[in-house]
């Protein structure tokens, strides 16, 4: 291609606890059975992000309107915070997800 796509120089993990991802997993009614390593494991991997900064950098605006849903809809139960949101969109406005 003409434009390349830069390679990341960082990835930022995002990670929940096990007690999260099982509550979350309860109130969506998915009847999950784990493994031994699983159950062992205190964090799972939700999200790996590619960036080109060593700090974290804003979530989208869905992804923290989804966390503001309770858990029964996917969401982490996490209160919505109007100026960390509208950061976010600041941010997002001139910036893309490329995958």
């Amino acid at each position: 291609p003409s434009n390349p796509l830069p390679v990341a120089k960082y990835i930022d993990l995002i990670l929940y606890s096990r007690e999260q991802i099982k509550k979350e997993n309860a109130a969506m009614e998915k009847n999950k059975s784990y493994t031994e390593e699983q159950e062992a494991a205190p964090w799972g991997i939700v999200s790996i992000k590619a960036q080109d900064v060593d700090y974290e950098i804003p979530m989208t605006p869905i992804t923290a309107m989804r966390n503001a849903l309770g858990k029964e809809e996917g969401g982490s139960g996490v209160k919505l915070e109007r100026e960390k949101y509208m950061e976010a969109f600041r941010y997002w406005n001139d910036h893309a997800t490329v995958s």
